[in-house]
């Protein structure tokens, strides 16, 4: 059994909490050392709280944490005794880094990214400041945890000359042992409206903006179906935009992973790609390089998708054959995807999806195995499968 201590930039983040309950559930002792954006969860190991930082930004959020952890007597020791230090963002790299130095201690670090921030983007002095800083951290991490290859060929190895181990880590469904897989069904018939879904964290502007056009112009010809949770300090006026169209239904939050199938069971394809932060020509950004969790849903379902060309997105959907790919980033060209679609299509596209292992969309022990290994962690022969966290979606 080894002693994991991982820092947590968002400790009610349900992604963060299910990796934490994976390495848990391998029978390895964890430990977090976490602030948060809301109430402070139920977990089922030891955490160290640093307290509620709400929806700052990632400066302010990484000085709030280093000054509250810098006062914790119980910081260094648990650092010390620590056989790996996870570190999930820049902001933690850099905490972790900080009490490795001041307490002597020789844990490796592994640093987990699931985003590229966008203060790392462009030639600001800002940006080019904390490229320099996240590279003196880099430095001092043993490995390298990315949920998409693209962060590696796009960013870390371009951008910021990294050239030391990393290992791909997606963002898979995580369903408790015994959880069966959905047999893809095709709903679709002429004649009636094609649903479209928009599930997971809706928080993307550009998507928001996509979908409620695409509603307006094709009018009873498309159902806009959106499950999740609305990220209220970016869609402040969510609510107010959809009330007068009849055919955006919002069906709010759900629970992880059991609610999902009836999210799913509403669409007939679900728009999978992350506009948020897409880069101008000379640059990639981080929508262009991320995988969303939600193509792992989507294909867990068996919910064909679509997504958008020259992104990592939709390199992947192209590679599993799990959906259909946009040229551009605009209504037009969703309006004549959606168009063209015809049941048996999608029905062709569903029966593929289902054929495809389960593995593809699926979390196993094995992957977290594999993830610890490339830290140095050796198996605990007392793991017993990856639990879910107790937190909704």
């Amino acid at each position: 059994m080894a002693r994991l201590v991982c820092f947590a930039s968002d400790l009610t983040d349900v992604a963060q909490l299910r990796r934490l309950a994976s390495f848990q559930a391998l029978g390895h002792e964890v430990i977090s050392v976490a602030s948060r954006k809301g109430p402070l969860p139920v977990v089922n190991w030891q955490n160290i709280d640093l307290g509620e930082i709400g929806q700052h930004g990632l400066l302010r959020r990484g000085r709030l944490a280093l000054a509250t952890a810098l006062r914790d007597p119980r910081l260094s020791p648990l650092v010390r005794q620590a056989d790996l230090l996870v570190a999930r963002n820049v902001d933690m790299l850099a905490l972790a880094a900080a009490l490795r130095l001041r307490s002597g201690a020789t844990a490796p670090i592994a640093y987990e990214v699931l985003d590229i921030h966008s203060l790392f983007e462009g030639a600001r002095l800002k940006s080019r400041v904390a490229r320099w800083g996240e590279r003196r951290l880099l430095a001092g991490a043993e490995v390298l945890w990315l949920s998409s290859p693209g962060f590696h060929t796009g960013y870390f190895a371009p951008v910021q000359g990294y050239a030391g181990p990393w290992h791909l880590a997606e963002n898979k469904m995580v369903v408790p042992d015994g959880m069966p897989r959905p047999v893809p069904t095709n709903r679709v018939r002429s004649g009636e409206a094609l649903r479209l879904g928009w599930i997971g964290a809706i928080r993307c502007r550009p998507s928001f903006e996509l979908l409620l056009r695409v509603a307006k112009q094709m009018g009873p010809a498309i159902e806009v179906h959106i499950h999740g949770k609305i990220h209220d300090h970016v869609l402040t006026d969510f609510h107010a935009r959809i009330a007068g169209l009849g055919n955006v239904m919002f069906h709010g939050a759900y629970a992880y992973p059991h609610g999902l199938a009836a999210c799913y069971d509403t669409c007939d394809v679900v728009w999978a790609q992350d506009l948020w932060q897409l880069g101008d020509p000379s640059r990639s950004g981080n929508s262009d390089l991320l995988l969303p969790n939600r193509i792992y849903e989507a294909g867990w379902h068996g919910c064909p998708v679509i997504a958008l060309s020259g992104t990592e997105t939709g390199r992947k959907i192209e590679e599993t054959g799990q959906g259909w790919i946009l040229g551009s980033a605009d209504a037009e060209a969703l309006i004549r995807r959606l168009n063209d679609l015809t049941p048996a299509e999608i029905a062709a596209t569903r029966q593929r999806i289902g054929e495809l292992p389960e593995t593809v969309f699926r979390q196993t022990p094995a992957d977290v195995v594999a993830l610890l290994a490339s830290a140095g962690v050796e198996p605990c022969s007392s793991g017993t499968g990856a639990p879910l966290s107790k937190s909704g979606a």
